[in-house]
């Protein structure tokens, strides 16, 4: 009796919320049916009685975590501003990925995707199409947005770890305001032979220290170049 219990109180939205506590701590094992039933104290048979497959379900953990992301912008007029509409919406994309780092694996995983992510994706491409783009275009830049997105968050810790391990005299000479001495920079690496990265030493740490604001930065030129797109369509 207890089995049966345990059988009826299982429901779609309870292996939601287990898979998706899983891919936020253990994003790599976190797509194993095995793992999510064990979590749920329940067979593994028991999860596909209401989910075909694995990508049915990995679409439904995505969908859940964008849908308490609020990818679509409130309180911003698309047609007033529809860069600022743009920025927005991507910034709320980039701030759902650095919450719930795992669902990065989740996004890289999935071959199809839910109502959530379908309405953002179908509300953005209105947005720059009826600001001005072509299909094609509007098509394009979405997806370049939306790559930039998720790659900037996967180099977070790699923004963070880079030069400091690999350039320890210069990452110390930056980050107290010095300009870095060459003749000081130990190892094997010839640092005078980059002149053109010690030019760009104090922008390199502003990208290190705040990788929110860098993203921001990088979809200005998208958005620039966007802006210009939509000038030369008219």
């Amino acid at each position: 009796m207890a089995s049966t219990a345990k059988t009826t109180a299982l429901s779609k939205e309870r292996i939601i919320k287990a898979a998706y506590q899983l891919a936020k701590k253990d994003p790599i094992n976190a797509l194993s049916m095995r793992k999510i039933a064990t979590k749920l104290k329940v067979t593994p048979m028991a999860i596909y009685k209401y989910f075909e497959d694995k990508n049915e379900l990995t679409a439904a953990v995505i969908d859940a975590h964008l849908k308490k992301s609020t990818l679509i912008p409130t309180g911003i007029d698309a047609n007033d501003n529809w860069r600022e509409w743009v920025k927005a919406s991507f910034l709320q994309m980039w701030d759902a990925y650095d919450s719930a780092p795992g669902m990065i694996q989740y996004m890289t995983n999935a071959t199809s995707f839910g109502p959530a992510v379908l309405d953002w994706q179908n509300e953005v491409l209105k947005v720059l199409i009826t600001t001005g783009l072509t299909p094609k275009q509007a098509l394009t830049a979405h997806a370049a947005m939306s790559e930039l997105a998720t790659g900037s968050t996967i180099l977070v810790p790699i923004r963070k770890q880079g030069v400091q391990k690999v350039f320890p005299t210069i990452w110390k000479d930056l980050s107290e305001g010095r300009t870095p001495n060459l003749d000081d920079v130990g190892g094997d690496i010839p640092m005078v032979e980059y002149p053109w990265l010690l030019m760009c030493g104090q922008a390199m740490m502003e990208d290190m220290n705040d990788s929110r604001a860098a993203f921001s930065s990088e979809l200005d030129l998208v958005l620039d170049s966007l802006g210009a797109q939509i000038s030369a369509n008219k």
